[in-house]
């Protein structure tokens, strides 16, 4: 389809300089306010979505998100929401501008290109970003999208061309993609959506880790599960096959098989591997919890045999063995987001856990 030519729009107190980027839901333009700051601002056009419906649902979905900008740190913060009132229907959104791909002096206008993690990664050639870059990077998102999810809104298009810097600290960018959870309107970017599709919480954290597989292998979304043939550094290829299991986890295609499932428990995971330390085989809280399990069944079933023999002669005798009995437990912990794991040391989740099925002997 041929490209619209559109005149430069109109934003009310600010002088609209250039476009800096742009795709199917709208373009980027650099702009600068009334008190002289620098901004970039976000303009989606009615003509460009088949229906008014989808277009009031993404407006919609702006305004829910815009007072939520300001609550965390991994979100680029939006600073006014309006409308056009003229004959070119579109809406806009001012948000704070992103560091120079290029420069880390005074903006330049003509030559501003912002700073993502699709031009850190094109800068470097195809080879992996640090470890600890990616962990730290893949932590702050992680913490971002859940906030984003907590607030009942999903942002159903995470890739490295929508995380920018500003002053140095990865965000998410293009929110104007934020929608109500599972909504069923189908956006997103081929390799990092799911089989199952969009508009998930599981959806979101399944395009975080595709994001995290390039950024740690330098390696395309499309290559997963591939790894590079050059290894790392002794002092870095413990932390980074943690990391890349945990890629594999997130970016499993059999959605039941995800361990990992929400962006809580992938921060969590994140900051436990920040910190060097490593997955215990046996946890302490669930080894307490079948502990206070089998003593509550001891109780229940001395208390029965008292009632049964209290007064009464013992018959000795060989007695049968109990049969082996099922339960549920549920762990918690505070804070919540600790890891949960069988006695054989596989990860069943992270905490609040309900577990179904527990064996008890």
């Amino acid at each position: 389809m041929q490209k619209k030519i559109r005149p430069d729009p109109l934003i009310p107190d600010h002088d609209v300089l250039r476009k800096i980027g742009g795709g199917a839901y709208g373009e980027v333009w650099l702009a600068r306010g009334v008190t002289g700051a620098m901004r970039a601002v976000k303009i989606v056009y009615r003509e460009d979505f088949s229906d008014e419906r989808t277009f009031e649902r993404e407006f919609e979905g702006i305004l829910r998100f815009e007072p939520i900008s300001r609550d965390h740190l991994g979100f680029v913060n939006i600073l006014h929401v309006g409308r056009s009132n003229d004959h070119t229907e579109f809406y806009y959104y001012v948000m704070e501008l992103g560091d120079d791909a290029h420069s880390d002096d005074e903006i330049n206008p003509v030559e501003y290109e912002p700073r993502t993690l699709r031009t850190d990664m094109t800068r470097g050639n195809g080879k992996p970003l640090s470890t600890d870059f990616c962990i730290e990077t893949g932590k702050r998102l992680s913490e971002a999208l859940a906030e984003l999810h907590e607030r009942g809104l999903t942002h159903r298009d995470v890739k490295p061309s929508n995380v920018i810097f500003v002053d140095g600290k990865a965000k998410l960018a293009d929110i104007g993609l934020v929608a109500a959870k599972d909504q069923r309107t189908f956006v997103g970017t081929e390799g990092f959506v799911p089989p199952e599709g969009p508009g998930s919480e599981q959806a979101d954290i399944y395009s975080l880790g595709k994001v995290l597989y390039e950024m740690a292998t330098g390696m395309d979304r499309l290559q997963f599960p591939e790894l590079p043939d050059e290894t790392l550094a002794d002092d870095d290829r413990k932390k980074w096959i943690r990391l890349n299991r945990m890629i594999c986890d997130i970016c499993d295609p059999r959605i039941t098989k995800r361990k990992i499932r929400t962006g809580r428990e992938l921060a969590h995971a994140l900051s436990h591997l920040q910190r060097g330390k490593n997955a215990p085989k046996k946890v302490p809280g669930y080894a307490k919890v079948a502990l206070a399990v089998l003593f509550l069944m001891a109780l229940f079933m001395s208390q029965i045999w008292l009632e049964n023999t209290w007064g009464t002669h013992v018959i000795e005798g060989q007695l049968e063995p109990l049969p082996e009995r099922y339960v549920m437990v549920k762990v918690l912990t505070t804070p919540a987001g600790a890891e949960v794991y069988d006695k054989v040391g596989d990860l069943l989740g992270y905490t609040p856990a309900t577990l179904t099925g527990v064996e008890v002997d």
